[in-house]
């Protein structure tokens, strides 16, 4: 018989590596809710996305910590739409996308938004459709400005902007095709 290499028992690491990541994220848990409490707006970013990465079901103490700073650094205009964009995108797919943060958490976020709204990048602006459609949150000014861009760079979106683009629309049972 010939050697291969290739793998026989399909999906069997997966959960040896879902073990690891759940057992790394016991290990700096209390590490990781100490920092979220007082790092600065990049800092809190790159938490939010690490655990939204690592895709854990639990440590929901972390993203209250997490949601908790985001509402002081905007009360404190520290947050621009870098910011504001992956920490929601983080909240709207975390978790298994069980999702995490309070619709307050949302409405909070939006003046940073309709403030930047002509700056913010087409799959950024995307991510944030999809974040305030799935969550059905938002006031109606903010979806208004969501559609009139929608309108504007819908040509122009690739593939992962269509599909955050097509959720957003789904979820808001768009009647404007």
């Amino acid at each position: 018989m010939f050697a291969s290499s290739r793998p026989k028992n399909f999906g069997v690491y997966k959960k040896y590596a879902d073990d690891e990541l759940e057992e790394l994220l016991a290990h700096y848990e209390h590490d990781l809710t100490e920092a979220a409490e007082k790092v600065n707006a990049e800092h809190l970013t790159r938490i939010a996305q690490a655990l939204y990465i690592l895709k854990s079901g639990d440590y929901e103490n972390i993203w209250w910590r997490i949601e908790r700073r985001t509402n002081e650094l905007a009360e404190k205009k520290q947050l621009d739409h870098y910011h504001v964009t992956n920490i929601l995108r983080a909240f709207s797919r975390s978790q298994k996308n069980r999702m995490s943060g309070q619709s307050k958490t949302y409405y909070n976020l939006e003046p940073i938004i309709l403030a930047n709204l002509d700056s913010i990048p087409d799959r950024d602006l995307t991510h944030l459709m999809y974040s305030y459609g799935v969550r059905s949150v938002g006031n109606p000014e903010l979806h208004a400005a969501f559609e009139t861009k929608l309108a504007e760079i819908a040509d122009r979106l690739d593939y992962p902007s269509l599909f955050n683009a097509v959720y957003y629309l789904l979820f808001k049972e768009n009647a404007n095709p």
